[in-house]
C-alpha cells in the first residue's frame, strides 16, 4: 500500500510539472502522452508499456491543443492516470492464467490491462476539463493584477503574479493526479480479478479501437502531402513497438 501512495505522488508530481508546459510555462512540446506515459512508467517500473501507451494516446490527442479559449481533453492527467492504472493492473493479472489468449504469443495482461484503464479513466475527462477551466478563471485575477501594475509603471510585480498563476495550475493538476490516480490503481486492484474470462476476453477490444480511432484521427489531421511521411514513420513505429511487447 505504501508503494502504491509512494508512487501515485511522484507520478502526480511529475505529471504536475509536466503539464505547466501546455499553456502556463516554457510551452516547449514536452506536455505530450509520448512524454508523460514512459515518464509515469519509469515510476510505475514499467517504461515499455509507458511507451506503448503513450504512442496510443499521442496518436488520439495530436490535434487537442489549448489555444484561446478551447479547453480540449488534459491529454496529461489523462495519460498519467492510465499509464498508471494500466500498470498497477498489468501486475495484478502478471500471474493470471487468460487460456483465451493461448492461441497467441501474446502478454494479455497488459491489453487487458491498457484497455481496463482506458474504459476507466476516458470519462473522467470531464473531471479534467473543469478543473482546467477552474484554473484559467482563478488566473484571471492575476491577469487583471499585473495588467493593473502595468498601467501604474510598477513591473516588478509582473514576473510574481506570473509565477503565481503558474502555481495554481501546477497544485490543482497535482492534486487531481494524485487522488485520481490512487483511486484508479486501488480500483485496477480491487475490479481486474474479479472480471469473468468473457470480460477481460473483450477489453483489449478497447485498446484496438483505440488505436483505429487514433490512426484515422491522426491521418485527418496530417492531410498534407508533407505531413504523410511522418504519419507512416509514426504508424511503423507503433506497429514495432506492438510487436516487440507481443514477444
Amino acid at each position: 500500500m505504501r508503494d502504491i501512495i509512494w508512487q501515485s505522488f511522484m507520478s502526480s508530481m511529475a505529471g504536475g510539472i509536466i503539464s505547466l508546459d501546455r499553456t502556463a510555462a516554457m510551452q516547449i512540446m514536452v506536455s505530450r502522452p509520448l512524454v508523460a506515459a514512459p515518464v509515469t512508467g519509469y515510476i510505475f517500473g514499467d517504461v515499455v508499456t509507458g511507451l506503448f501507451i503513450g504512442l496510443l494516446l499521442e496518436l488520439l490527442c495530436i490535434g487537442g491543443l489549448p489555444i484561446g479559449g478551447h479547453i480540449p481533453s488534459h491529454e496529461i492527467i489523462l495519460t498519467v492516470i492510465i499509464t498508471a492504472v494500466s500498470i498497477a493492473g498489468h501486475k495484478v493479472l502478471s500471474s493470471a492464467d487468460h487460456a483465451v489468449f493461448q492461441w497467441i504469443s501474446v502478454d494479455a495482461g497488459v491489453f487487458i490491462a491498457v484497455g481496463f484503464a482506458i474504459l476507466l479513466i476516458s470519462p473522467m475527462d470531464i473531471i479534467c476539463r473543469k478543473v482546467d477551466a477552474a484554473a484559467r478563471v482563478l488566473n484571471v485575477r492575476f491577469f487583471n493584477k499585473a495588467l493593473a501594475d502595468i498601467d501604474k509603471g510598477v513591473f516588478r510585480g509582473i514576473g510574481m503574479n506570473n509565477l503565481k498563476g503558474a502555481a495554481v495550475f501546477f497544485i490543482l493538476n497535482t492534486s487531481l493526479l494524485f487522488v485520481l490516480s490512487l483511486a484508479g490503481v486501488m480500483l485496477a486492484y480491487m475490479l481486474l480479478p474479479l472480471l469473468p474470462a468473457a470480460v477481460s476476453a473483450s477489453l483489449p477490444l478497447a485498446v484496438a479501437a483505440a488505436f483505429i480511432v487514433g490512426f484515422a484521427y491522426s491521418y485527418s489531421i496530417l492531410q498534407s502531402k508533407r505531413s504523410m511521411p511522418v504519419f507512416l514513420v509514426a504508424t511503423f513505429f507503433i506497429i514495432t513497438v506492438v510487436v516487440v511487447m507481443s514477444r
